[in-house]
């Protein structure tokens, strides 16, 4: 907690965590109530700091290159799917 007259750092991202575990649980719903797999789009929302609270939630993440599929790889686990209209020749040997 910070006291009066301390200023806040810049850029500060705040996350509401009950908010968020409110929507991790309906996303949790959808998914048992329809069978699906629900993944997170890291472009959209990349905080991997709460990864460890929404893997107990989604099935794995998405990304668009190479760098954003290690992170979700290493750093949520789950499925990893990634998707690029186009791939540099050296990334089909990145395992």
């Amino acid at each position: 907690m910070m006291g009066a007259g301390q200023k806040i750092r810049t850029p500060y991202f705040l996350i509401d965590e009950s908010r968020l575990l409110h929507n991790l649980e309906l996303l949790k719903k959808v998914q048992e109530d329809s069978g699906c797999r629900i993944l997170l789009a890291q472009k959209a929302f990349s905080m991997f700091y709460v990864y460890p609270i929404l893997r107990k939630y989604l099935a794995g993440t998405t990304a668009s290159g190479l760098y954003e599929a290690r992170l979700g790889h290493d750093e949520f686990g789950g499925e990893t799917h990634v998707f690029s209209p186009a791939y540099r020749e050296d990334e089909f040997e990145e395992s």
